[in-house]
């Protein structure tokens, strides 16, 4: 009886996580993070405040992550005016590993220490990274990318952002 039990809550409990396109179109999940200081940070300190959001999770060792990291700096500076871009990393590091990441993968936007919050509020997979939230002014998702790869797609929708 407690196997079954404990069964249906697994199903009831997976059957309540949010696909990322049931949320696309509502407010933002505030999660909060450790910044590069080490100070605690809540999306909320940034997202629904006048400028749009775009927030990249990623895996340290995830090499396709790799790949496009310096590409999406690349594209965050050319917006940099118009948009606030952040990264929360997923894996378990500490501020070493971080600061050797983003030298290595040349990009210099703000990384968070992501709490386990985030992979429960927005139903991140390992597999999913990069996993690119694009938030608007005011706090809405205008829509997310899992396994983010084409830079065509995440400049369009940067510049839908910012229309």
């Amino acid at each position: 009886m407690k196997k079954v039990f404990i069964g249906l809550m697994l199903v009831v409990v997976s059957a309540l996580a949010a696909m990322p396109e049931d949320l696309i179109g509502k407010k933002f999940i505030d999660v909060y993070g450790k910044d590069e200081k080490g100070k605690i940070v809540k999306l909320s300190d940034v997202a629904g405040k006048g400028k749009p959001i775009v927030v990249v999770y990623w895996a340290i060792g995830d090499v396709d992550t790799y790949k496009v990291l310096p590409e999406i700096n690349r594209i965050g500076k050319k917006y940099k005016d118009k948009i606030i871009l952040i990264a929360p990393l997923l894996s378990v590091s500490n501020d070493k590993e971080v600061k050797e990441a983003k030298k290595l993968l040349h990009f210099d936007f703000p990384v968070w220490l992501a709490g386990s919050d985030s992979i429960k509020a927005y139903s991140i997979e390992k597999v999913d990274v990069p996993y690119i939230l694009f938030i608007d002014k005011d706090g809405t998702i205008k829509n997310i990318m899992v396994t983010a790869r084409d830079l065509k797609k995440i400049e369009e929708n940067i510049k839908n952002l910012i229309k």
